[in-house]
């Protein structure tokens, strides 16, 4: 036998049409095929049968069925919409802000009307956290405390602890300050109450006055019995 009769011997016989297809059917037949079709036949008929107005409620008129179907895909949308604004808001709380209180060079006036215009427009959040800043550069500013880089709203508060002592204005400073943190940190949803509050407290904070024979308090103050 020649070598090129021997290559054709050991070579397959290409199936004739006949053949490929009892081929394909006995592949087709197998188990793992059915399960996969019994599988996605259940799940279409399901599918089939919620979205099936008329036998919802039997005997009742198709349009009392048509309005439940609606009501519960209209209910699924709201949760699934819930669940996605909560979990925005959770990757905007693992993001927080700068600590800082104060985060530029704004004077208490400025900061004042943007809170006043903040809380026009229904911002309560911003209005809050903008009129704490004011408080705390107007506190500044008379130099009742000293402002540094970094400084947080319950070191401001405790900084104005130790200015005024144990004034009126010290204890809802210290409120307004986690208040300030709360807001910020998107903790709270801020209320046009909680923007009065802070106006209340600012009103306070311009009739505090600075205690005589108390030295300034902040970041360059000396600790006591240090010379100069």
């Amino acid at each position: 036998m020649t070598p090129l009769r021997t290559i054709s011997a050991q070579a397959p016989a290409t199936p004739d049409a006949d053949e490929a297809q009892r081929a394909a059917g006995r592949e087709l037949s197998r188990p793992i095929y059915h399960d996969h079709r019994d599988l996605w036949d259940q799940l279409w008929s399901w599918l089939r049968g919620l979205f099936n107005a008329d036998g919802l409620v039997p005997g009742a008129p198709p349009w009392v069925s048509t309005l439940i179907v609606v009501l519960v895909a209209a209910a699924g949308l709201a949760l699934l919409i819930l669940l996605l604004t909560r979990f925005s808001s959770a990757r905007r709380v693992a993001t927080p802000p700068s600590l800082s209180v104060l985060t530029d060079d704004r004077d208490a006036d400025t900061l004042t009307r943007a809170a006043d215009a903040a809380a026009a427009r229904a911002d309560f959040a911003t209005a809050v956290v903008e009129r704490f800043r004011a408080i705390i550069r107007s506190l500044d500013e008379r130099g009742i405390i000293d402002e540094y880089p970094g400084m947080t709203a319950l070191e401001a508060a405790a900084l104005t602890h130790r200015a005024l002592g144990e004034h009126r204005v010290v204890s809802p400073l210290y409120e307004a300050a986690h208040l300030f943190d709360a807001v910020l940190y998107g903790r709270v949803v801020s209320t046009s109450a909680q923007d009065q509050q802070m106006r209340e407290l600012a009103d306070q904070m311009a009739t505090a006055s600075f205690p005589v024979g108390r030295a300034l308090v902040g970041a360059s103050a000396q600790d006591p019995g240090t010379q100069a």
